[in-house]
């Protein structure tokens, strides 16, 4: 048994690794937020301590007396009227976390970097751990900033630092309590609200499995590894079917050429000046390529599994429906869709 910290253990996969720890007989401290709830970690039994990324005092009195750290707080938004708390938290938070590991003598931290760290190759070539960065001018700030604090981990690496980093691509399953971004999809998805299938893809992949990948990166992972925790390619449209048929739902699904999307992500880019959009410029860019993974080393290296991506929608549109979330379509009623998701979020969370 070790001593293990979690950052972001509150969040949606830090819940599903604080658990995985726990059951491995791990001890766990999972380090909340100032304002965070402390529901999460109560209910799975995990000890608590408050801290902060932006803190190094904080990250200093969190980090004592502990064996391992796995990194995962972030700020995961596609959309925000100020861009500078995410850049805060997700890169110099990250150099923070380093700084802080180097103090307390942590043996091994896990740091839950992104497939959005990652370049892309053409066609349907998977990216592996070694695919260098190469979207610049279609990635917005969020994968930006997963790329930079990229940047800052490896030169930790290289410098001797004991770090293992993992790269999760698209999580879905149940526990999605605030929704993320994919929760929303998912969520949008099953309402009609998305619909549009253009020539892309994306990797899709279960939460339970990528908390098991981080159990297994914290237990046989070696210092300075890099691994990808990706599931499953789906095109936008069989992504759209099998969402509906998990959910039980008839809607339509229509292909259309890139420059459609394009006109939409445009309109979205106007929205975006006052609220959310449904998709902006730099969402059409990015996922109308095809984004393949290879985690094959993981599966090697690990024993890393990926359960039927099936199974993993079935169980989240499940979760959604027993917690009370909207399904939001493109209808009128729908508008208020944003309220009722924040009244769900914060029953689950316990924050009201």
């Amino acid at each position: 048994m070790s001593r293990v910290l979690v950052t972001g253990g509150g969040g949606f996969i830090g819940r599903h690794v604080v658990e995985q720890l726990i059951d491995l007989g791990h001890e766990v401290t999972v380090m909340l937020a100032p304002t965070e709830s402390p529901l999460g970690a109560r209910r799975l039994g995990a000890k608590r301590v408050r801290g902060d990324v932006r803190d190094l005092p904080s990250l200093d009195a969190a980090f004592e007396n502990q064996d391992a750290v796995i990194h995962m707080a972030a700020i995961y938004s596609l959309w925000m009227k100020d861009w500078q708390p995410l850049y805060d938290v997700n890169v110099q938070g990250t150099a923070n976390v380093i700084a802080a590991c180097r103090r307390a003598g942590i043996r091994r931290l896990v740091y839950t970097s992104s497939i959005a760290a990652l370049g892309v190759k053409e066609g349907m070539t998977p990216s592996d751990e070694e695919t260098e960065f190469n979207q610049h001018g279609r990635a917005a700030p969020y994968i930006l900033s997963k790329y930079y604090a990229e940047r800052k981990v490896r030169a930790a690496q290289r410098a001797g630092d004991p770090i293992v980093t993992v790269y999760p691509s698209m999580p879905f399953g149940p526990g999605d309590h605030r929704p993320t971004p994919t929760g929303l999809l998912l969520l949008r998805s099953l309402g009609g609200a998305y619909f549009a299938a253009g020539p892309g893809g994306f990797n899709a992949v279960d939460v339970r499995d990528v908390a098991r990948g981080h159990a297994l990166a914290l237990e046989r992972g070696v210092d300075g590894g890099r691994y990808l925790l990706s599931g499953h390619y789906l095109s936008m449209s069989r992504f759209y079917k099998l969402v509906h048929a998990a959910g039980g739902v008839r809607r339509p699904v229509m292909d259309v050429p890139f420059w459609v999307l394009r006109v939409m992500g445009k309109v979205g880019d106007r929205v975006a000046r006052f609220t959310e959009p449904l998709v902006d410029t730099s969402a059409v860019l990015y996922t109308s390529q095809l984004l393949t993974y290879d985690c094959s080393r993981a599966e090697r290296e690990l024993g890393y599994t990926r359960r039927p991506i099936e199974e993993t929608l079935a169980d989240a549109i499940g979760w959604f429906r027993e917690h009370g979330y909207p399904e939001p379509g493109i209808r009128l009623w729908d508008l208020g869709s944003r309220t009722k998701m924040r009244a769900a979020a914060r029953r689950e969370l316990g924050d009201g």
